[in-house]
């Protein structure tokens, strides 16, 4: 990995700070300092690899515009972007290590999080209105005749979801559509950061820093920015506090933000994330029988999620 980037001699042994699925990190004390390795896929070949061609040249755009992220660390030889393959391990990024602490629920950034989401939307703006995303339960493209044929198949295997889905069916096909058609009926569009959520954020000498942006891509200015706004103000407590989102909303119109305004559908994305969770476990559990009760208590879930994203998208009046 040091070889890879270019960097000083290790004084010590990496540690793994981070796995989930193919992606792993690892912090490697150098010489110079610490440095954050990023595996973030295991094989030599990338079959995403223009999508992250994509998020890199935005992760770059967003650091010149003044966004606090850290930067990466160019490699020897790269594969294209930022990307290193180390034959045999897979796809490398590399970063400054940054030390810090998690963003907690006191840590109060709304002003933060309405300007640097302005300054993400005015990086590169859509011309166009792409497809929906995984956001809103469409990647891949999740069709109503696939939902009932996870139910017939669950039915047939006895798996504990099947009844809450049978019981749910019906709200769950008819949500999957709205969001679809809210995305579609939602422009600006713009290539955004997609994951600004508040595991992203970092705190570095009491300033946060917005990390990871892989899953960049193009997404509707409006649901992201409702979302992200609800999102945060909703740290530490059981709804969204409606001063927070204020606040965060008046920073990002301040900065050149479109002003958001309360209507039927403003939080959708926040039902087809959900969405999009419930049929990446059921498109896997099939194969691996795993996360049944965690399938179950999603499906169970998803009325409430309707009914507070229903409630809460009034708080942008």
């Amino acid at each position: 990995m040091a070889e890879a980037f270019g960097l000083a001699d290790p004084i010590g042994p990496p540690r793994l700070i981070r796995r989930r699925g193919q992606v792993e990190a690892w912090r490697i004390p150098t010489g110079s300092g610490p440095v954050l390795i990023k595996r973030f896929w295991a094989d030599d070949e990338l079959p995403w690899q223009d999508q992250l061609d994509v998020a890199m040249k935005i992760e770059k755009q967003a650091i010149q515009v003044g966004i606090d992220s850290p930067p990466p660390i160019e490699p020897v030889r790269p594969l294209f972007g930022s990307v290193a393959r180390i034959d045999g391990h897979g796809l490398f990024r590399a970063f400054p290590f940054i030390e810090h602490l998690p963003l907690s629920d006191d840590d109060d950034i709304a002003e933060w999080i309405g300007a640097t989401l302005a300054l993400i939307h005015g990086l590169q703006r859509l011309s166009h209105r792409p497809a929906p995303n995984w956001w809103y339960c469409q990647f891949p493209p999740v069709p109503a005749d696939r939902w009932r044929k996870w139910l017939q198949d669950g039915q047939a295997s006895g798996a504990v979801w099947a009844p809450a889905l049978r019981e749910h069916l019906d709200l769950v096909q008819d949500q999957a559509e709205r969001v679809v058609a809210t995305f579609t009926a939602s422009p600006p569009y713009a290539l955004s950061h997609r994951d600004f959520e508040p595991w992203n954020v970092l705190m570095a000498d009491g300033r946060p820093m917005l990390i990871d942006w892989d899953t960049t891509g193009p997404e509707s200015i409006p649901l992201e920015a409702a979302y992200v706004f609800a999102s945060f103000a909703r740290r530490g407590r059981d709804e969204p506090d409606p001063h927070l989102i204020h606040r965060s909303h008046q920073a990002y119109v301040t900065a050149g933000g479109q002003p958001l305004t309360a209507r039927p559908g403003l939080l959708d994305r926040m039902i087809g994330q959900h969405l999009s969770k419930i049929a990446d476990t059921l498109g896997r559990f099939f194969d691996t029988q795993d996360e049944e009760q965690k399938i179950r208590e999603r499906i169970e879930r998803l009325p409430d999620t309707v009914a507070n994203a229903r409630k809460w998208e009034q708080l942008f009046e």
